[in-house]
């Protein structure tokens, strides 16, 4: 592999993925020749929310053991295990270059450590849609990713 191939990242997590993002960065790299990195972002926050919001709705009495917490992020780890393969024989079939991060934390900081580490040239995300309202009371990791950042980002609204 070339030391100077270019590098598109694809973003994907736990609630951040589409068809149409996987479309557009194998088409990317395929075009420019580049290597598609393929990070999976494992938000652990984010069960921890899901199960707070279904205690707190009522869908099971007192609070959660650690166990369901732990179920939630056994899914999610095999969601994104299932979605990195299936880019990654899509990569392969269209004979481009191409690697998976697997990494758990934060969106907008884990994706962030990855691309000054890996010297990434763009990165193609998806955005989820949700209200100006709910954007502005919770944030938006894509909006911080792209305030912090100083590479090209392609953002893909679903």
């Amino acid at each position: 592999m070339a030391e100077n191939r270019k590098k598109v990242l694809l973003l994907i997590s736990t609630t951040r993925e589409s068809e149409k993002s996987v479309t557009r960065a194998l088409d990317v790299a395929e075009r420019n020749q580049a290597e598609l990195l393929i990070l999976f972002i494992l938000d652990e926050e984010l069960s921890q929310d899901i199960v707070n919001r279904m205690s707190e709705e009522g869908w099971f009495g007192g609070k959660p053991s650690e166990r369901l917490h732990t179920a939630v992020l056994r899914e999610y780890f095999s969601h994104g295990n299932r979605k990195i393969k299936e880019i990654e024989v899509a990569a392969k079939e269209r004979g481009i270059a191409y690697r998976s991060i697997f990494a758990r934390g934060k969106f907008a900081e884990v994706a962030l450590k990855v691309i000054q580490h890996e010297q990434v040239d763009l990165i193609i995300v998806t955005r989820r849609r949700r209200s100006a309202l709910s954007r502005f009371i919770f944030g938006s990791p894509v909006a911080d990713l792209k305030r912090q950042s100083n590479v090209e980002i392609e953002i893909i609204d679903e």
